[in-house]
């Protein structure tokens, strides 16, 4: 990636409560503004981000086979209930893990070294997380056995059910770094990633379009770049959240917003 000047924006935090800007859309977010920032900071924590990576790759292993194991797939005759089964048992369950790294991204946004206090901060607040991420799969799940008994199984459905995979994914994109970082309630984060990300939508679209080229190309030799790019993805939410959101001016305000108002 190409060096930025020491004192452009792209080589700093953003240290100011933009959270009241980013629900009226006025918080300003650019693609290359995210994609150099979370490159420079990847090097800073990476022995850290890739223990908190290795143990996520771990855990995901762990948590497929024993998906697996409870709900069998036959060959012969696949039983979609099973399948359905398999993904969310496996997201959910892995989720807490994933939430880890997610933390020591933000960290990274803000200029924070993070440590194996992440692991701690991060599961304390499981059971937000794990409420998230079921929320976000059984929405997804709903509308995909909608789409499929409407449509039938056919390329329709299968594009509907992708771009409504991808809509979700990014619209509660910011609920978790919200429950981490603010200690928003679960409705609360889930309604405010929704306003701040559908103003930002197109943007966020574009960065993650540029972050899968970057991954793509990193893989290409033997995977090597990978050790560079999957914790890079993990800094890419966090300067998105960073960006978007900031940080709060005092920690009475990590109670006050946003108000009711607002949301």
């Amino acid at each position: 990636m190409q060096d930025s000047k020491p004192n452009d924006p792209q080589k700093q935090a953003t240290q100011i409560d933009n959270f009241a800007a980013a629900l009226r859309g006025e918080a300003p977010l650019a693609v290359g503004d995210v994609i150099q920032r979370s490159w420079d900071i990847t090097l800073r924590a990476l022995p850290m981000m890739l223990l908190g990576v290795a143990v996520l790759i771990i855990m995901n292993g762990v948590v497929s086979g024993i998906a697996e194991s409870v709900f069998p797939m036959e060959q012969d005759q696949p039983d979609p209930r099973n399948s359905i089964f398999q993904s969310l048992l496996s997201i959910i369950f892995v989720a807490p893990f994933t939430a880890v790294v997610t933390l020591m991204g933000l960290k990274n946004a803000r200029d924070a070294k993070p440590g194996l206090e992440c692991f701690a901060e991060a599961l304390r607040c499981l059971p937000q997380v794990l409420a998230i991420t079921f929320i976000m799969s059984v929405v997804v799940m709903i509308l995909a056995a909608l789409f499929f008994f409407i449509f039938g199984i056919g390329a329709i459905a299968v594009s509907l059910v992708l771009v409504t995979a991808i809509y979700f994914q990014f619209a509660f994109l910011l609920a978790i770094p919200l429950v981490l970082e603010r200690g928003l309630k679960i409705s609360r984060a889930i309604i405010a990633s929704f306003l701040v990300m559908n103003k930002k939508m197109f943007t966020v679209l574009g960065i993650y379009v540029v972050l899968f080229i970057v991954i793509f190309i990193s893989a290409l030799p033997l995977f090597l770049g990978l050790i560079f790019t999957f914790p890079m993805s993990f800094n890419v939410v966090g300067v998105i959240y960073n960006r978007l959101i900031g940080v709060p001016n005092s920690n009475a305000e990590l109670e006050q917003q946003p108000n009711e108002a607002q949301l």
